[in-house]
């Protein structure tokens, strides 16, 4: 069991990491982080996740987005996530990496 004392340390050494860095869209797009926040929904599936949500401003020149990489600062990838979101003129997508807090042995 993970204690939740712990797990509040871990979403806020996520905060302090993720807020400065980037996502890296497509492989080689990469946009500034404008905003991110711990989700307070729980995360279906999850018993230890955090769900981090992010936010960066809107690339016209991605118009279809098939993995996005949420890096650190100092490039760390974080979490990653792959699909395929169409934009279609979409002025702003959000998007929520979900992360899984594991006991160790």
């Amino acid at each position: 069991m993970i204690l939740t004392s712990y797990l509040q340390t871990v979403r806020k050494d996520l905060l302090d990491r993720v807020s400065g860095g980037d996502i890296l869209i497509n492989g080689s797009v990469s946009v500034p982080v404008q905003a991110v926040e711990i989700a307070s929904h729980p995360i279906a599936g999850v018993k230890d996740g955090i769900a981090l949500q992010v936010s960066a401003q809107h690339v016209a020149s991605v118009p279809v987005i098939t993995s996005a990489k949420l890096r650190t600062r100092t490039g760390a990838v974080v979490a990653e996530k792959t699909g395929n979101i169409e934009m279609n003129g979409a002025q702003f997508v959000n998007l929520t990496f979900v992360i899984e807090a594991r006991g160790g042995v």
